[in-house]
């Protein structure tokens, strides 16, 4: 009995390690975003509210996965004048990373589409300087370094910063944190070993 356990301890420490080697799913979220600085400081809410639950695959040894959060939508008030100026709806939000360096800086390519709608207050010159066709991680137009998108690997953390070249804007940051999903067949493993060894001490105490 002894010896069943220990194969099934060594197999599901085999299915970890191996799954380490190849891209596993995780739950991936938008946990909050900040905005510093900039002439027109702004308020942001958000629906649905943080966090913003999505899913995807890192593969830890590569750096290589695909990410991807829901359809959610951003209400923007402009020097936070009680008169919501914009609403942003964001679709097919997703982000294709195919490299983290050894500073763990991510390069991504970022997919998804932004539809702009003016509430009021400022006036419509809002929509035209939010880019409406690729949303990610800014800049994210299209696949490049992004040298302040940094992967925490042991905290399950991406942070990304966005210094903005409109002066309105200034710096925006996104906190990001994903979680390892444990595959049933590897929990299994665990748990069937730990049972096993389980009946095997209350044996030996009998």
């Amino acid at each position: 009995m002894k010896l069943v356990c220990q194969m099934l301890l060594a197999a599901a420490v085999f299915s970890m390690s191996a799954s380490v080697a190849s891209a596993i799913a995780v739950q991936f979220q938008l946990d909050n975003v900040t905005q510093s600085g900039g002439s027109n400081p702004s308020s942001q809410s958000y629906t649905p509210n943080f966090p913003i639950v999505g899913s995807g695959d890192i593969d830890f040894a590569t750096g290589l996965g695909t990410v991807s959060l829901p359809n959610y939508s951003v209400v923007i008030d402009v020097n936070t004048n009680s008169v919501d100026d914009v609403q942003l709806d964001i679709a097919g939000w997703s982000q294709t990373i195919t490299a983290v360096d050894g500073s763990n800086n991510i390069t991504s390519t970022g997919s998804g589409t932004v539809t702009c709608t003016v509430l009021g207050g400022i006036g419509s010159f809002v929509c035209p300087t939010i880019a409406t066709s690729v949303v990610g991680w800014p800049p994210a137009d299209g696949s490049l370094l992004l040298s302040s998108a940094v992967i925490d690997l042991l905290a399950q953390t991406i942070v990304i910063t966005d210094n903005s070249s409109d002066s309105l804007a200034g710096t925006i940051t996104q906190y990001f944190s994903y979680g390892v999903i444990p595959e049933p067949g590897t929990g299994i493993l665990v748990g069937s070993a730990l049972l096993g060894l389980g009946l095997n001490g209350r044996r030996r105490s009998a």
